[in-house]
């Protein structure tokens, strides 16, 4: 052939340039050197070069250059070669001067036929023979190929006409004639990949069902093809007359395809009502491009025992290997490979899954081939080794076969490394040398030891001293986490563990990148199951600090000794910590009480309340009581006895509420009602309702508490029923003696009371304790037939939980996997009735909104969630402020985050409980303090940025189960449904939890300390014995015998619960008395001193009034006083959001006082502190906690007059004087003063009465003078 390419390239030799295609990268070099060599035998090289011309110049310059070989080699005689594996710089080279004329000769890859647009006059086609390894033979050069290539020859505007060239067998000439000379149609391949492509559509969410699929294969070029030609694809004529466009047809191909991925396992198929659902096998088989006969082959040969060898035989036995097939010239190098790898293969070499299993270890041992076609073969399995063992590795992970994935995971890193396990781990770093690896190997060191020696110890190790900073370097830059954990008992069958991950080893991104992976892993005592796993992602630059993740196991009886957990880098060979968690020690918490039986009673009527005027608030709502409230009805309105009562949300709690406040109002009209609750927009939501029925109906004065002492004190003089939250109520509390209206409360409602366990917990305790004071009884305390805890399936509505799971590790990749399930949930579960979808940020609120709008206009019903006419809806729309939502709110979805305004909030509302918007899209925050409901409620996804730990945290329980209660409407609806979308891990936690009680645990050990510093201030505990005899009235110290490990007790006896309430006393009043908040007189008696007074009277944290006192002095100025007051740790749990801390740099670089972290570096604008100065500085930003801290600041330096704290509570500066804070005053009125020497409110107000001031309107200064001004005289005498 290469004699035939030599006619044909002599023909034009010095006339045109000739472009020759051959088939193989290697087969380049051989046919440019093999005309080169025929050139120089028959001196003919003059034709293509002549001596001393220009061209031949440039070639032996440009060759100089040159990094390959064999171009460098070929260059200066004429001839240059071209294919994907040479460098870029070379391929570029090749292309610059083959353009211009200097290369006469290029022998090239199908690549350049493909990639570049470098034609020629000539193109010459040496051989139409390739090898195919996915069919294991040579097969015939595609049409598309030769035409592609023939299409190179002719350079438009240089020639008229151009020559193509074939060469190829005899038997093949007609093919290619005809196709030269005919055009063929070009036929659709796709129903042979028909499952597989059916299977990826349906793990995208695109096609739900056989409907769907059967529209779907109408987009397709089959269906175009099918219409042409319908006999080439099965189908009569008699079908196409009958069905013309193939529905029945395409149909019957869907159900076809179905039935195989059903039998695969990769799909849940329904054939009466022909829906689809997607398993876990299908999306990893999308995932990784696995054919369903592979994955079928997996899902039968996979057991939990297997060994190596039977996992590389599994892997060869993949359907992707199917045609490859054992030549005979390749026996006897395969069978000399077969001695040299390490795994065993049982089959013979006869069988092609052999030569798989042989050429994989081959790749990973890097062993040398010498057949061209094994080569490729070789190539090809390693390009599919690594995708497939990935997704064996993850369906075992699914299946939760510890020993198995451990393996799988472990042969995915083999490939990737080319190495195996048995090696030393520091082959994986790139430069480091090979026979000093092999040194180190031979002494058999033990890995682990390597981190003990020094770098000259290291050096005398392998005998190579200069070495040893090198080894060490890299022994410590390998990936290597410390591990701790912190175990809760939270059921008798769960499991809370905390751990925390701190990295110990040196971070360079060359080697590590911009991150590293980990697989957490919790295994059975037998290391048989995988109880609990999780991907952890350790970024760069958060690689010194230690990370938190926390998670849930669950445990069995009788209970096992201990657990492993594992953490297993996902790249690096060897990199894995272990760590076994003993039970030793652990106690499981007693048996909850079973839940109250709901009885089967007749419902009461309204006019049970035998009060006309009670009746009346009721009898526009609903005729009778449902049955919750009719069971609870007797002991709470015709009964003086403290009531417990637990139930769903949605159940009618409140209503139950407002039983006792009648009940009161009718045996004491004049006494006094406290509703607590945790939320403000719990209480303002309240507080309208109970304004309109009991203030506006009943005359009765209700009041909601602001948080300002004085303010509070006068409402609640004044007020009947007191709304308010915890905090605000344990402000006025903590001097209940010296306070009369506090003490005289007849009646205390406590709403919410599962928070008692989350953030709201030390608020809570005003509910065990203020209730305690004076002889009441006590709550927890309660008579148990006054114990009322119902079921959370029997709520008015019974709820339809139904929890999609997304094994999608990256949260805004699984988010925006979400997006299209949601639209489908809503039009399956509720196409007509209203829907809340929750998500956890206002930006996803808003990309929600237009997603599930973009899927109304695709499938042609863009207004199918709007059902109000344009004109009544119009009015509603002009007052809007938000322009993105006034156009989602025209199409019937709305959006509600903490951004909106008030107005545009109720607008929202309005219209959605109007029905006029069907679709409410709602940011968690709000779901405590949302006035709607719906039938459908969608949780879409369950986790939220903590910009402070800069990761992913999961939702509270008691947040979820508030969510899910939105899905409440009993006067309308029988039922409801709600579909909480999240991440697979957690589908059992949540399904757990939803359908069980969850055990409430006391928090109030973690912030003791101000609840104490307020006791000892007030006198209520005078010494150490008070203190522990104050514990005892609070719920913590119920919970103590209940779960004694969750609080970390060692035993439930008098001695060990003795021991422990002395010991939480004596640490905590130890660290009130370090802080200068109390004094401890003969180790017993408690005395209250100053910063404890002021801490206590202002509500602010104890080690935040030491800060005060420590930092604060003569010398302190404004700039280190916003760093005082930022460093409150009042300001721990301020907000930072994704991405927040790009804005806050930008925001920083822009104000006057700039801020540096620790030891002059930048500060990490992921810090609530940080972004709390940043806030306070940034006027114009409503900052409104900061209050508090600010008041005591000036307290704790009362007698120092250098101190000015009006400039962070008027929150500008103080350099603008007195002017910015006056009304109508802006930067242009400031520089008028300025021009005029006005600098005192002294030349307003007092010029301002004589004559108008010509900076301000007469009405404005009049507004001016409104402001307090006063004057001080000074007397002094000796």
């Amino acid at each position: 052939m290469n004699d035939i390419v030599y006619e044909k390239v002599m023909e034009h030799a010095g006339k045109n340039q000739v472009l020759v295609f051959v088939h193989s990268r290697k087969e380049t070099g051989k046919t440019a050197r093999a005309i080169r060599d025929m050139c120089l035998e028959k001196d003919t090289l003059g034709s293509f070069l002549r001596e001393g011309s220009a061209s031949m110049e440039v070639l032996r310059s440009e060759a100089e250059q040159v990094k390959n070989a064999e171009l460098k080699d070929l260059l200066p005689y004429g001839f240059a070669i071209h294919h994907a594996g040479m460098t870029r710089v070379d391929r570029t080279l090749v292309e610059d001067l083959f353009a211009d004329r200097h290369i006469q000769v290029l022998v090239s890859t199908a690549t350049l036929a493909w990639g570049v647009n470098l034609p020629a006059h000539t193109v010459i086609i040496k051989g139409t023979q390739i090898y195919n390894p996915e069919k294991g033979r040579w097969v015939e050069l595609s049409a598309l190929d030769v035409l592609q290539m023939l299409g190179r020859a002719g350079r438009p505007q240089y020639d008229t006409k151009g020559e193509g060239i074939l060469i190829t067998n005899h038997s093949e000439l007609q093919y290619y004639l005809s196709l030269l000379n005919q055009q063929l149609p070009i036929e659709s391949q796709l129903v042979s990949k028909m499952p597989d492509m059916l299977n990826a559509e349906i793990v995208l969410g695109t096609i739900q069902n056989v409907k769907d699929a059967v529209t779907w294969l109408g987009y397709t070029y089959l269906y175009i093809r099918m219409l042409r030609q319908p006999t080439l694809y099965g189908v009569s004529y008699d079908a196409i007359k009958e069905d013309p466009l193939l529905e029945h047809f395409r149909a019957d191909l869907v159900h076809t395809a179905a039935l195989h991925l059903e039998k695969s396992g990769l799909i849940k198929y329904d054939r009466k009502s022909g829906h689809f659902q997607v398993t876990e096998i299908g999306r990893i088989a999308s995932h990784y491009y696995c054919t369903h006969d592979t994955m079928l082959t997996y899902n039968q040969l996979l057991k939990p025992t297997l060994s190596e060898i039977e996992l590389f035989r599994v892997f060869s036995l993949s359907g992707e290997f199917r045609n490859i097939t054992v030549r005979e010239e390749e026996k006897l190098e395969l069978q000399k490979l077969m001695e040299r790898v390490p795994i065993p293969i049982k089959e013979s070499m006869e069988e092609p899954s052999a030569k798989v299993n042989v050429l994989l270890q081959a790749y990973i041992s890097q062993l040398k081939l010498e057949g061209f076609a094994l080569m490729a073969d070789m190539v090809y399995v390693t390009q599919s080794a690594a995708r497939l063992l990935r997704a064996i590795f993850e369906i075992v992970l699914h299946r939760e076969w510890a020993q198995l994935a451990d393996k799988c995971l472990t042969l995915c890193k083999m490939i990737d490394r080319r190495m195996w396990q048995s090696m030393s781990p520091l082959r994986q770093f790139r430069k480091m040398p090979e026979e000093i690896v092999k040194k180190i190997e031979k002494k058999n060191f033990p890995w682990e030891r390597l981190y003990d020696l020094e770098a000259n110890e290291i050096g005398e190790l392998i005998r190579v001293p200069k070495l040893g900073k090198t080894i060490y370097k890299y022994v410590h830059q390998f990936p290597k986490l410390e591990l701790s954990t912190h175990i809760q008992p939270i059921t008798r069958s769960t499991l809370r563990v905390e751990l925390t991950i701190t990295p110990d080893f040196q971070w360079d991104e060359k080697i590590h990148g911009q991150s590293e992976a980990f697989w957490i892993l919790v295994e059975d005592v037998d290391s048989e199951v995988i109880l609990h796993h999780e991907y952890f992602l350790l970024k760069a630059k958060y690689c010194q600090d230690d990370h938190l993740v926390k998670f849930f196991v669950p445990v069995f009886e009788p209970l096992p000794p201990q657990y492993f957990l594992r953490i297993v880098s996902d790249r690096w060979i060897g990199a894995e910590t272990q760590l076994p968690v003993s039970f030793r020690h652990l106690i499981l918490p007693e048996k909850n009480l079973p839940p109250t039986e709901l009885l089967d009673l007749q419902p009461l009527p309204i006019s049970a309340l035998r009060e006309p005027n009670f009746e009346a608030l009721y009898a526009d709502k609903f005729p009778q009581f449902n049955p919750i409230q009719t069971q609870v009805f007797n002991a709470v309105y015709n009964s003086e006895d403290n009531v417990f009562v637990g139930a769903p949300t949605g159940s009618g709690k409140t209503t139950i509420a407002e039983f006792a406040v009648l009940r009161m109002l009718q045996q004491n009209p004049h006494g006094r009602v406290v509703y607590l609750v945790s939320r403000d927009s719990l209480a303002e939501l309240i507080f309208m309702d109970w304004h309109q029925k009991f203030g506006q109906h009943l005359g009765c004065k209700v009041v909601k508490l602001t948080g300002e002492t004085g303010t509070d004190l006068k409402l609640i003089a004044k007020g009947q029923i007191i709304v308010t939250t915890a905090d605000k109520w344990d402000i006025l509390s903590r001097r209940w003696k010296q306070r009369k209206n506090v003490q005289n409360i007849q009646l205390f409602i406590v709403d919410e009371l599962q928070l008692i366990g989350g953030e709201e917990d030390p608020y809570y305790r005003a509910l065990s304790f203020s209730l305690g004071r004076e002889g009441r009884r006590p709550m927890v305390g309660m008579q148990r037939e006054r114990y009322l805890q119902f079921p959370s399936e029997r709520s008015s509505d019974p709820i339809g939980v139904t929890r999609p799971g997304f094994n999608i590790t990256h949260n805004a990749s699984r988010v925006a996997a979400m997006s299209k399930p949601v639209y489908n949930a809503i039009t399956k579960f509720s196409p007509h009735k209203p829907v809340i979808v929750f998500v956890s940020s206002r930006k996803l609120a808003r990309l929600t909104a237009i997603d599930i709008l973009t899927y109304c206009a695709a499938e042609a019903q863009p207004n199918r969630f709007f059902h109000a006419e344009e004109d009544d809806i119009k009015p509603f729309l002009d007052r809007m402020t938000d322009k993105t939502l006034k156009e989602t709110l025209s199409q019937g979805v709305a959006y509600i985050h903490e951004g909106l305004t008030p107005s545009d909030h109720r607008i929202v509302e309005q219209l959605f409980d109007s029905g006029a918007v069907q679709i409410a899209v709602v940011t968690r925050d709000l779901c405590w303090g949302l006035n709607i409901s719906a039938y459908l409620v969608v949780i879409m996804d369950t986790q939220f940025y903590n910009g402070k730990s800069h990761s992913y945290d999961d939702y509270p329980v008691t947040d979820v189960m508030q969510m899910v209660g939105r899905a409440n409407r009993p006067l309308e609806d029988d039922d409801a449904k709600c579909v909480l979308m999240c991440q697979s891990s957690k589908k059992d936690f949540f399904k757990k939890f939803l359908n069980e009680s969850l055990p409430v645990e006391s928090h109030l050990d973690h912030r003791l300390h101000d609840h104490f510093n307020a006791e000892i201030v007030t006198k209520t505990i005078e010494n150490k014995q008070d203190a522990v005899d104050y514990l005892t009235w609070t719920f913590l110290y119920r919970r103590l015998t209940q779960n004694p490990n969750y609080y970390n007790l060692q035993g439930v006896t008098h001695r060990h619960l003795s021991d422990h309430l002395s010991e939480l006393v004596e640490s905590t009043l130890s660290d009130l008395e370090q802080s200068k908040c109390i004094s401890v007189e003969d180790e017993m008696d408690t005395l209250p001193l100053n910063l404890g007074m002021i801490a206590a009277y202002y509500y602010i944290n104890y080690t935040t009034i030491e800060l005060f006192s420590l930092s604060l002095n003569s010398k302190t100025k404004i700039r280190g006083l916003l760093e005082i007051i930022s460093s409150a740790a009042e300001y721990e749990d301020v907000v930072v959001r994704h991405h927040e801390d790009n804005i806050l740099k930008s925001l920083a670089q822009r104000l006057p006082n700039k801020l540096t972290g620790p030891n002059g570096t930048a500060p990490k604008y992921n810090d609530p502190h940080i972004k709390t100065n940043l806030l306070l500085q940034a006027p114009p930003l409503p900052f409104y906690n900061w209050v508090p801290n600010c008041k005591a600041t000036p307290s704790k330096v009362s007698a120092k007059p250098f101190v000015s704290s009006r400039p962070v509570s008027t929150s500008y500066p103080r350099t603008d004087g007195f002017r910015r804070p006056c009304p109508h005053f802006n930067a242009d009125i400031i520089k008028r003063c300025q021009e005029k020497n006005i600098e005192t409110v002294f030349d307003i107000n007092g010029a301002g009465r004589r004559r108008s001031h010509p900076v301000l309107a007469a009405e404005r200064s009049a507004d001016v003078r409104r402001g307090p001004v006063s004057a001080i005289a000074i007397r002094t005498s000796k």
